[in-house]
């Protein structure tokens, strides 16, 4: 029997290495896949956060605002307002400062309004008819993704005018009525048809359920807590809230020269800022430390440069009434650890007692749901509407977000739970089951891309950039806003800085650091990146080069 060889090429051959299949060898081998940025992750509205970007560094701006209004129809809005969690998370944080994402955010929506770019219109009409009930940020944004799906919507807001929170409760000076008015009017355009003045309590919902396929209860929270300490029928007395309300309505509520305000949270130091631009002295008396106060960082700054005196880990213990002025018993406390997050049980401090004098108080201590009656027609726990993880109530048919559910009170979180009870709700009215939706983020959490992962040698040092502040002088002369936005240059350069963790940018790297040109493009396929098997050894080349994360090297079994 004639024995045979294969042929080995010399180790110094000049040809190419597609002679040896060293795919044989491997025990891993790399795959592309676009994974989950962190920013996105902490997102409220799961916005595609690195995909929008990448747009806006391109100078593609009309495309990046297209990728934001699908999660959010108000980006101008939360280019301002929001919390922000987004910068938080971001890996860059690590590095030389977290990517200013909520400038870049307003940037974009305030480009859209002044370019007068208009939502997409449904391509499909169908005829179910949904009823949402409330007119602020979680009904809007629940009542635009389902007409964005289709569905004809009606809103039933009690007020005058929609908006909640962000039409009455945030003052002018962090959001312009002209920011507003123009993202509200862009999203009615889309044909949604509003009934205002229209409140509508729970002996309604049967009538409801006749007309509609489903009902969205997005009441909201507008009844401000007060303290036991307080008279609220005193007109030296205010309620947060609805001090507030009566300022953006144009009303000039007679304060006097001192105000006190109780709370530490975003709506007190909304309330003493207020205050302060009618002329008023302000003191801020809260039960948290200076450095646990639940009122964002940036808005604490803002106070403290505009005169606000901050009494942080105090409390009142007695109230004394004059005739013309106010007079408080405080004294210093600290919080009882033992106590869960959110609650806070206060405990004085023998010897630290002292008095503020006021010719008026305002209380933001907290707000309240109204849900008198909703008992007797859905499940009701602890002053809130209980719902599933899918935000559907006790009653088939009727789901429920933003402030009326166990939920974070933020605008953004608010605009989120929108978005999900429309999934729901077009769930429930098509039957589908949760095996025919995408991954959520929340399903592919465990792949994150983490800091280790970014390849720092692609990326020197640039420092993160801040939105600028109207000095303080003019501030205090009205109520024009405060924050300065970025321009174009910040823009771009700010979006230079963004990873683009887990996402894709076509740098070729894995392409030419492959050493046995394992790495194919082709244009055809989604990721522009294909592996040849017979050829890839798993060394992982491709995956150290990778400056973003989006190769990772995947064990193989079975060989």
């Amino acid at each position: 029997m004639k024995e045979t060889f294969k042929e080995v090429p010399s180790i110094w051959t000049t040809g190419w290495t597609d002679i040896l299949n060293t795919g044989t060898w491997r025990s891993a081998i790399p795959i592309y896949q676009k994974r989950l940025a962190p920013c996105h992750s902490a997102c409220p509205v799961d916005g595609e956060i690195p995909t929008w970007i990448m747009l806006a560094r391109k100078q593609l701006y009309h495309e990046a605002w297209s990728a934001l209004v699908v999660n959010n129809p108000f980006p101008a809005v939360t280019g301002r307002i929001c919390h922000h969690p987004c910068e938080g998370a971001c890996n860059r944080g690590e590095y030389d400062g977290a990517v200013a994402i909520n400038a870049l955010e307003q940037y974009i929506g305030d480009l859209a309004l002044s370019e007068g770019w208009t939502l997409p219109h449904p391509t499909i009409e169908l005829d179910q008819r949904i009823a949402v009930i409330g007119g602020g940020p979680a009904g809007l944004s629940c009542a635009y993704q389902l007409r964005q799906l289709g569905y004809k919507v009606t809103i039933f807001e009690s007020r005058p005018e929609l908006g909640g929170v962000l039409r009455y409760g945030i003052p002018r000076y962090r959001l312009s009525k002209e920011i507003w008015d123009g993202e509200l009017k862009r999203l009615l355009a889309l044909g949604i048809e509003i009934k205002v003045n229209h409140l509508v309590k729970a002996n309604d919902l049967s009538s409801l359920e006749r007309d509609y396929s489903a009902v969205f209860l997005a009441l909201g929270a507008q009844n401000s807590k007060t303290l036991p300490q307080f008279s609220v029928d005193d007109l030296k007395v205010f309620k947060g809230y609805e001090f507030l309300e009566r300022v953006n309505r144009g009303e000039v509520p007679q304060l006097g020269q001192e105000v006190v305000v109780i709370g530490g949270g975003s709506v007190a130091l909304d309330v003493a800022g207020t205050a302060r631009r009618l002329g008023s002295q302000v003191k801020v008396l809260a039960l948290e430390a200076m450095d646990s106060l639940p009122a964002q960082p940036d808005e604490l700054t803002e106070s403290l440069e505009e005169g606000v005196e901050i009494y942080a880990g105090a409390m009142v213990q007695k109230v004394n009434l004059g005739p013309e002025r106010i007079s408080l018993d405080c004294i210093k406390v600290t919080l009882d650890e033992a106590f869960p997050a959110g609650v806070l049980r206060p405990i004085p401090r023998s010897g630290t007692e002292f008095n503020v004098s006021a010719t008026s108080v305002i209380l933001a201590v907290g707000q309240e749901t109204e849900l008198t009656g909703w008992d007797s027609v859905i499940n009701i726990g602890q002053s809130l509407v209980k719902v599933g993880a899918d935000l559907a109530t006790s009653r088939p048919g009727v789901f429920a977000g933003g402030d009326v559910t166990p939920a974070e009170r933020f605008v953004s979180t608010a605009i989120g739970q929108g978005k999900k009870a429309s999934s729901s709700i077009d769930r429930y009215l098509t039957e589908q089951t949760s095996d025919s939706q995408s991954l959520s983020k929340t399903e592919n959490s465990e792949d994150k891309v983490a800091y280790q992962e970014i390849n720092m040698f692609y990326f020197p040092e640039k420092a993160r950039e801040r939105k600028g502040l109207v000095p303080v002088e003019q501030r205090l002369q009205n109520f024009d806003e405060v924050r300065i936005s970025f321009n174009f240059e910040q823009t771009q350069s700010q979006s230079e800085r963004c990873f683009s963790c887990g996402n894709c940018v076509e740098c070729d790297n894995c392409f030419y650091f492959c050493p046995d040109m394992a790495v194919v493009k082709d244009s055809s396929l989604a990721e522009h990146y294909s592996i040849l098997d017979q050829y890839c050894k798993g060394c992982g080349s491709c995956v150290q080069e990778c400056p973003r994360g989006a190769v990772v090297l995947k064990e193989e079994t079975g060989r």
